[in-house]
């Protein structure tokens, strides 16, 4: 078992701190200052997200989570460069919102 309490600088640099959406991808800035991005074809709930649903965000120490959309991202996925796998339903209700 992980315990991030101990461990806590092992884990802090991966610490995502900023998302931004430019040129088909999602770039995430990392606490340790590396940017990261996915296309947004790997994320096609976000791509298809309204403005309003892309503003309610919540960052911890390893992920990203949009609650309106009721889905998120896997920093440590995304530092592997892992294509996540889709998620019809959360991909049909951002299609629903729009």
């Amino acid at each position: 078992m992980v315990d991030i309490e101990q461990n806590s600088a092992a884990y802090e640099k991966n610490r995502p701190v900023a998302i931004k959406f430019r040129d088909n991808m999602v770039w995430v800035t990392l606490a340790d200052g590396r940017v990261i991005g996915n296309p947004l074809d790997w994320h096609p709930w976000l791509a298809q997200a309204k403005p309003e649903q892309l503003i309610n965000v919540e960052m911890d120490v390893f992920s990203i989570f949009w609650p309106d959309l009721e889905e998120g991202l896997d920093v440590e996925g995304m530092l592997q460069g892992m294509q996540p796998m889709l998620n019809p339903d959360a991909t049909a209700k951002a299609a629903q919102a729009k």
